[in-house]
């Protein structure tokens, strides 16, 4: 009997609430597809660095699916919670007939396990082919070849699957039975009877809170745009609490004054049935503040995991066609007794390369960037205590001669401004805008030669900073200047083949204990390659995972709230159509009410997003430069996708209860 009763509240539990059952399956299949990454690296031919790259990526995701199980694990509990309260009035007839609540637990654990079942196998099935497509994806990322493409079952992600949702849904029967326990029976057949009533009935104090709101909010936003995102310190951890007291405060105070404002606008208020509308929505805004300010707050993360995660996966490949400008770049300094081309192996020197190397003077304490008028406030990184850098225009001009760029030629008293990376063009323009003089010796003042700063690249990777190009005339005062010099070699290979058999050599020669090297260590093009890949993939797959999960739980949970109130107010807007209210008007009503429920929140993220993002701006700049709109718009794709295809299917499945 019991067993019979469960399966048929089951299947209208399943069609009741489609949204609920959906995102089930759909947390099934993606936690699936991401745990499944580690099998697909079977069909793929990649390298030994992108195939380690690839293991620590699973292992990383591995880790990350923990918290992502918690996050669902909460979005099944809270569903779960509204799903109980739908079913008070049916719960309370079952006591009212005699049922005991052991009994009633019985038939809430089997109904449970049912929708569980259903939704884990279906689930799975969904997870195991999209992981196919999932697999087109991660050798697109990895830039692997996939002439071995076969169908993929990964064991390990689906005992992964069935043991994370397992303990979630036994979480959720334990949760079931607790609630079973504590109702009474007056709760269960009247529970849904009247409105939740207002926390703040005074107008003016709903005004006050929501000008304290306003006031932490912009305050948070000043704090994170004067500290930025990279200094994590007292003022980082004060933007973030005033934030989120500010958000909480706004969406406990704006029932209040949301309710008032629409009052005074009668031709508004007394229009069709905006009035029931703005009870409604005020109703809910005003119990669910807290749930509602945290779908805001992980919305704000959404859209900096999405923007600012594509922004920098996509900058690497950009840096990576852009910059690289060599095969090998070895780093040594002038403490060493011979130059880095002599110490080469012998049978590298006799390859067929183009090489040129170069000296990297530092002035020492004779200059620093504090003796100049600049600002860095709009710079990533302070260099006021930093030395300056300084490079002979002949080793300039073979960089120039190496990357097919023309010569240039530099007067006695002129200097050239190098800057090869992005977050150190702010205070490299400084010099030529504001034409600062540059005294290099007692008696010898250099002027910037004109108001460009040149962004050619010194080696494959570096974090140098800005470098001044000088006169030859110069050189041995410069010598005597600087104590040591940083040695850089730089060489260019005619094939692919040639650049491997260096490579070798150079390996080689650094296993070696009696080498007799002149350098430290080397970087390859390839080596950086494959690095840049990794990392792009890595990155990629974390701001997709955490992005669609974050994304799935906020508009599942709003989603459940405007069902559960669908289900709450049946007669309520049954009662609209007995007074003569047609269907078109009550379906515009409720159309109206999802949709600022679904708004508001989204709203307040956006701005937040916007001061967010500009905050992280100076951190993304270290990555390279970055397509704003195309961000832009890849991130309104996704949101526009995810977060409206859960409207819809909230309007379709709120009116449906309706009309039943």
């Amino acid at each position: 009997m019991l067993t019979k009763l469960a399966f048929k509240n089951a299947g209208k539990s399943v069609r009741d609430y489609a949204v609920y059952f959906f995102t089930l399956v759909l947390g099934v299949s993606i936690f699936y597809m991401f745990n499944s990454i580690y099998a697909q690296k079977d069909i793929m031919v990649v390298t030994e660095s992108l195939n380690d790259t690839m293991i620590a990526l699973c292992q990383l995701l591995s880790i990350i699916s923990v918290f992502v199980a918690v996050v669902l694990g909460f979005l099944i509990v809270y569903a779960n919670n509204f799903f109980i309260k739908r079913r008070k009035k049916e719960l309370g007839i079952y006591m009212t007939l005699g049922m005991e609540k052991s009994k009633i637990s019985t038939v809430l654990v089997l109904e449970t396990l049912v929708m569980a079942i259903a939704a884990l196998l279906l689930g799975l099935v969904v997870g195991v082919f999209g992981s196919q497509f999932m697999s087109v994806f991660t050798a697109s990322i990895f830039e692997a070849d996939m002439t071995g493409f076969r169908f993929v079952f990964s064991l390990d992600a689906l005992v992964k699957s069935v043991l994370y949702f397992a303990i979630i849904f036994v979480v959720v029967i334990l949760f079931n039975i607790a609630a079973i326990n504590r109702y009474k029976l007056i709760d269960l057949i009247y529970g849904g009877r009247k409105n939740e009533e207002l926390k703040v009935r005074n107008i003016w104090v709903s005004i006050g809170i929501f000008c304290v709101s306003i006031m932490s909010l912009a305050a948070a936003y000043i704090l994170i745009l004067k500290n930025g995102m990279i200094n994590i310190n007292n003022l980082f951890f004060s933007s973030l609490a005033l934030g989120t007291v500010g958000t909480l405060l706004f969406f406990f105070s704006v029932s209040g004054i949301f309710i008032k404002l629409i009052q005074s606008r009668k031709k508004i208020y007394y229009k069709n049935l905006n009035m029931f509308v703005t009870r409604q929505l005020s109703s809910k805004i005003n119990t669910n503040f807290v749930s509602i300010s945290v779908v805001c707050i992980v919305l704000l993360l959404v859209i900096g995991i999405f923007s600012c995660g594509y922004s920098v996966q996509s900058s690497f490949s950009n840096e990576l066609r852009e910059n690289i400008k060599y095969d090998f770049s070895l780093y040594g300094d002038s403490s060493f007794e011979t130059t880095i081309y002599e110490s080469l192996p012998e049978d590298v020197k006799e390859q067929d390369i183009t090489w040129q190397e170069y000296s990297v003077y530092n002035s020492g304490e004779k200059l620093h960037y504090s003796d100049f008028p600049l600002n860095f406030s709009s710079g990533l990184i302070n260099l006021s205590e930093d030395s300056l850098n300084i490079i002979l225009l002949s080793d300039y001009n073979k960089m120039l001669e190496m990357q097919q760029e023309q010569e240039i030629s530099l007067g006695e008293e002129e200097y050239l401004v190098l800057a090869p990376y992005e977050f150190f063009q702010d205070t490299a323009r400084q010099f030529g805008e504001n034409n600062i003089s540059l005294p290099l010796f007692d008696g010898v003042t250099l002027k910037p030669i004109d108001n460009t700063v040149s962004r050619i690249m010194m080696e494959i990777q570096g974090f140098g900073g800005i470098y001044f190009v000088v006169s030859d005339c110069y050189e041995q005062q410069i010598k005597e200047l600087s104590d040591t010099s940083n040695r850089i070699l730089n060489i260019n290979c005619k094939s692919d083949e040639q650049a491997s058999q260096v490579k070798a050599s150079l390996e080689k020669q650094n296993g070696d204990d009696d080498n007799n090297k002149a350098y430290y260590y080397f970087d390859s093009k390839q080596g950086i390659y494959e690095n840049s890949v990794g990392v792009k993939a890595i990155v990629s797959f974390l701001a997709i995972y955490l992005g669609i999960v974050f994304m799935i739980s906020c508009a599942a949970i709003l989603a459940i709230q405007q069902l559960s109130e669908a289900a709450d107010n049946k007669s309520r807007y049954e009662l609209l159509h007995k007074l003569g209210t047609d269907k078109n008007m009550i379906n515009k009503a409720l159309f109206k009410q999802i949709l600022c429920y679904f708004l508001m929140p989204l709203l307040l993220a956006v701005v937040h997003s916007v001061v967010g993002i500009t905050a992280a701006n100076e951190v993304i700049k270290i990555f390279g430069r970055i397509d704003v709109t195309k961000n832009i718009i890849v991130t309104a794709c996704v949101i526009i996708g995810v977060y409206g295809a859960y409207f819809g299917l909230t309007y379709m499945g709120s009116k449906s209860i309706i009309s039943k």
